[in-house]
């Protein structure tokens, strides 16, 4: 049975990343229309059905222009946010500035993302889905990777927020959990690594591409394990 989506417009931040570019290619063969922000535009490079949009989602005006440009394409139904980084460190010994890095790269673009689709689609009144990206390392604590963990963590505080506020609009609001996404990048920066219980790209975004669908309807507020 296909999957069927609420008409309109998905953007995917973090959309050129591993990740999010498994998203982007599971929509557009869905027949989605697709908007990437990004902050280097190059109209060569867009593939067939993806829209890129210059935004830098470190600056609320940009995303602010992001959000006027993607209702200018159609109303925005769909949200994934897939943007993230990691860095390690231990809680004594990281400084303010590595702290403050990886909140900002985990939890306020996708924030602030999350904010312009959630105002774009109470505008519409035609609901819509958000997904954003956290990370097992939510729920599981390891050493060496604080602001990773307490910024992931706080992007599913927030999706539990979220959906808890947005439910009467009939937008859902869910979280992914993936494990260590099998990627080049991973692979060349942990070269001695098990890899068996690594998850595909395409595998999390099965998983997210559910979560936009018109089968979760009735799903939200969830953290849902991906691998």
């Amino acid at each position: 049975m296909p999957v069927t989506f609420q008409p309109g417009v998905a953007v995917v931040g973090g959309g050129t990343g591993a990740l999010g570019s498994a998203v982007v290619r599971r929509l557009v063969a869905a027949g989605r229309r697709v908007v990437v922000p990004t902050r280097h535009v190059e109209d060569d490079d867009a593939p067939e059905g993806v829209t890129y949009i210059a935004c830098d989602l470190d600056d609320p005006g940009s995303v602010e222009r992001l959000r006027i440009a993607v209702e200018a394409l159609g109303p925005w139904t769909a949200l994934v946010g897939a943007s993230g980084g990691f860095a390690g460190g231990r809680a004594h010994e990281m400084d303010d500035a590595a702290i403050a890095a990886q909140l900002a790269v985990n939890l306020l673009g996708p924030w602030r993302l999350a904010r312009a689709a959630a105002r774009s689609m109470i505008g519409a009144g035609s609901g819509g889905r958000i997904v954003l990206v956290a990370s097992r390392a939510a729920v599981e604590v390891a050493r060496g990777q604080a602001a990773y963990q307490v910024s992931k963590a706080a992007v599913l505080r927030l999706t539990q927020v979220m959906a808890a506020e947005l439910r009467g609009h009939g937008i859902t609001v869910n979280a992914v959990l993936p494990g260590t996404i099998d990627t080049q990048a991973n692979r060349e920066s942990m070269p001695n690594a098990d890899r068996s219980a690594w998850v595909s790209a395409d595998s999390v975004a099965a998983v997210i591409e559910w979560l936009l669908s018109d089968g979760a309807a009735a799903v939200t507020g969830s953290a849902v394990p991906a691998g």
